[in-house]
């Protein structure tokens, strides 16, 4: 699919936003701006009574490392926006709002996402979504750089994805980092449809677990919705769908072997709790499209019967993934391909 087709609109609400193209910012030499000496950023300095606690307290996740939110010393250098200059254009404005984004973080986080932020860079935000159930993505991880910038809280956030694979696994997640998601104000609409003074990051982080990763990511593209129903629209999800499976292992291969900053031992014990179902799975989708025994079920997503094509590189992929997790010192049981 060409990259100019234009992404399917999405509505949102509290819980929901429409897909779109989002910018790249550019990277600009500089550190974050000192917060007025009356606004104490939520990372650093004091805090308010309610606030107080262990920097790794998140919502239901009290120990770094977990799921949930919590606050690092500083942000990696391999950060997106590290370079990037922060100058709020309204200080007391800006830190209000991060204190604000920052209590949604802790208390609303769904299942599945890890979020850090930095003591050092309070503008800087690090994000990652386990993919959904029931869905292609399910047990792959998504990792995204985020920085709240000069004139947020009026302009929505920076994105940029960590792409582990050639093209896309996603028409929303390209190659080059750009998230195309209408909320981060790359898309027009209306109301609760574009970014504003009651939106917030956990917005954003919801839509794109919820929104982006499902289970048939064929039907984000603009206008294809129209074909959901037919035949045509089924075949050419089905399809879809063993693009993303593909591209799932390959992605997990690479980034194994070079995991992003700060989730290095998140994406490892991750992968030491889920790496031998997602083999058990994936293996197990092979056997049901070649008609053997096996003890998975048919996924809810058009997928089987897949193609032989599809099986053939599959098994190749799977081989490496394996071999990438021996070199972790992550067993899994032996292949039933």
């Amino acid at each position: 699919m060409a990259d100019q087709d234009k992404k399917e609109e999405v509505k949102t609400t509290a819980n929901e936003v429409k897909d779109a193209p989002t910018a790249v910012a550019p990277k600009a030499e500089g550190k974050a701006a000192a917060a007025p000496a009356d606004v104490a950023p939520l990372a650093t300095g004091e805090r308010d009574p309610e606030e107080a606690g262990e920097a790794g307290e998140a919502g239901g996740a009290g120990e770094e490392g977990g799921e949930g939110f919590c606050v690092l010393e500083s942000a990696p250098a391999t950060h997106r926006f590290r370079l990037s200059m922060l100058q709020p254009s309204e200080p007391r404005t800006f830190y209000s709002a991060v204190k604000r984004e920052i209590k949604l973080l802790k208390s609303d986080l769904p299942p599945g996402v890890w979020v850090r932020g930095y003591e050092d860079r309070i503008d800087l935000v690090s994000v990652m979504i386990a993919g959904p159930a029931r869905t292609p993505y399910e047990g792959g991880l998504f990792v995204f750089d985020v920085q709240l910038g000069g004139e947020y809280p009026r302009a929505p956030p920076l994105c940029h994805y960590h792409s582990y694979c050639s093209d896309r696994l996603n028409p929303n997640l390209y190659e080059d980092g750009k998230v195309c998601v209408s909320l981060l104000g790359t898309w027009s609409g209306r109301g609760v449809e574009v970014w504003g003074k009651d939106s917030s990051l956990l917005q954003v982080i919801v839509s794109l677990q919820g929104l982006i990763l499902n289970a048939e990511p064929y039907f984000n593209e603009a206008g294809y919705e129209k074909q959901k129903g037919t035949q045509q629209g089924r075949e050419n999800s089905r399809m879809y769908n063993e693009m993303v499976l593909l591209k799932l292992v390959q992605s997990m291969t690479k980034m194994l072997m070079n995991p992003p900053e700060p989730f290095r031992e998140e994406i490892l014990q991750h992968l030491r709790n889920s790496a031998a179902s997602l083999c058990r799975r994936v293996e197990g989708l092979v056997a049901l499209s070649n008609g053997q025994p096996t003890d998975i079920s048919p996924p809810d997503y058009p997928l089987i019967p897949a193609s032989r094509g599809f099986c053939l590189t599959l098994r190749s992929s799977l081989e490496s993934f394996r071999n990438a997790l021996r070199r972790n010192d992550i067993h899994v049981p032996p292949s039933t391909l």
